[in-house]
């Protein structure tokens, strides 16, 4: 695989990061820059600069007793945190979209509907992005940046521990009908309804993403 020269950053980062997410570079593995400039056809320099932005998104970290990044390997004990981090910021953003934005914008609502039908009408292929953005889209409307960031860098750590449940198509049909819930419940201006739909589909999301660590540990 021969990389074009003039976006060798980017494209080092963007391949990294695809082949951590579809688990080609399992969890715990070792990023050693000169085997993967190697397989690149680069130098060394853009894959360390890739593994650096990795590392700012959550998906690396440094050991310095192994000395070198691996990939990102949580703990049940990080699982548990990442989520219980990710509902404090789904219901700050719930709450301020339906008591501040939608009352002064009443156009975020029709984006957040664009985004609700896209996750409605996807496949299992298509489920996980159209999932993401639908909840980023509920932060973004938000109109705070700090806290999208924040948001997303938790999303992609949650991506890097999904395996088998992200694609089952039981479980699209049940996060479908939270996320119904969710929708029906801003459009009502029903923050309660809101609120409830989204801890139980966190709650949902949390306990499926603890099975998939087990099978993973125990396979």
């Amino acid at each position: 695989m021969v990389l074009k020269v003039d976006t060798l950053n980017d494209q080092a980062y963007s391949i990294l990061k695809e082949k951590i997410l579809k688990k080609e570079i399992p969890s715990g593995a070792r990023l050693v820059d000169s085997q993967l400039a190697e397989e690149f056809g680069i130098s060394r320099t853009p894959l360390r600069d890739a593994i650096r932005k990795l590392a700012e998104d959550g998906l690396v970290v440094s050991s310095p007793k192994k000395k070198g990044y691996y990939v990102y390997q949580p703990s049940a004990k990080d699982i548990r945190e990442i989520f219980e981090l990710r509902l404090m910021f789904d219901v700050m953003a719930a709450t301020k979209l339906i008591n501040e934005i939608i009352p002064n914008h009443p156009e975020a609502l029709e984006e957040l509907k664009e985004r609700y039908q896209a996750v409605q009408e996807s496949g299992p292929e298509s489920f996980v992005a159209t999932d993401e953005d639908f909840h980023d889209t509920i932060v973004r409307l938000c109109d705070n940046s700090r806290m999208l960031t924040m948001y997303k860098e938790l999303r992609s750590q949650t991506r890097a521990f999904r395996s088998v449940t992200s694609s089952d198509r039981d479980r699209s049909k049940k996060a479908g009908n939270y996320h119904e819930r969710i929708f029906k419940g801003i459009c009502a201006g029903d923050l309660q309804m809101t609120l409830d739909a989204l801890r139980r589909h966190v709650e949902f999301s949390r306990e499926d993403a603890l099975g998939d660590y087990q099978e993973e540990n125990e396979g």
